[in-house]
Order: C-alpha cells, then sequence, then structure tokens
C-alpha cells in the first residue's frame, strides 16, 4: 500500500491547557508520520503529547494511559518526531493528537502524514 504523504495540519501554536491539534474525520484512517515542534519563546518550554482514542464517538480525554511524549524544548529550539511506516495510526471519527504546552502560543506544532 502506497501513500501520498502531505501536511496533515498548517502550523499552529499549542495551547497552555491540553487540547486537541489534530481530529481524526469521520471515515478517515490517518497515519502520522512527523510531528514537527518550535519553541518561540525565550524560556525553556515543556511540552506533552497525547494520542486520545475517541470516547464512542466523541473527543476523548487525554491521560497517563495515552500519552506519549514529554520533553523540554530550550527556546528557539525545533524538534522532529518520526514514526516509522506506516505512523501512528488513528482509525476512528474523532481520535486525536492533543498537546499541552508550558505558556500559551509560543510553541508550534505541524503534524506530516498520510489518510485514506
Amino acid at each position: 500500500m502506497a501513500f501520498a504523504y502531505s501536511i496533515l495540519t498548517e502550523i499552529t501554536t499549542i495551547a497552555a491547557a491540553t487540547a486537541a491539534v489534530y481530529t481524526n474525520p469521520a471515515g478517515t484512517k490517518a497515519y502520522i508520520r512527523t510531528i514537527i515542534l518550535y519553541n518561540g519563546n525565550t524560556t525553556t518550554e515543556t511540552v506533552m503529547l497525547w494520542n486520545v482514542p475517541d470516547n464512542t464517538g466523541a473527543v476523548g480525554t487525554a491521560g497517563a494511559t495515552n500519552k506519549f511524549y514529554e520533553q523540554e524544548i530550550a527556546p528557539n529550539q525545533t524538534v522532529f518526531i518520526e514514526f516509522a511506516a506506516p505512523g501512528l495510526i488513528l482509525e476512528d471519527e474523532n481520535d486525536t493528537i492533543q498537546a499541552d504546552a508550558d505558556t500559551a502560543s509560543k510553541v508550534t506544532i505541524q503534524i506530516m502524514g498520510a489518510t485514506e
């Protein structure tokens, strides 16, 4: 199976409260291959990411059992998180990638992958 990998989310900022940065649409399977994070703040930011399954069709809640990333990112540092093929798979409507940072609107995120 060949995929045409592309941008799944445009560059956006991460909030200081846990929130979805990618929500899988209905009838779609998403394959997350790369997540790019950039800290534009003058201080170190801790960034956390969760792969949250849907909750009976609604957006689920981030928690200890679905966190997959927590890292301090230095000022002006870019971090690439890459997943081996086929990638991190989101199968159901409202499966989400959720994110949180210490300070709102200082860390940006972009997600790349494929959908089918």
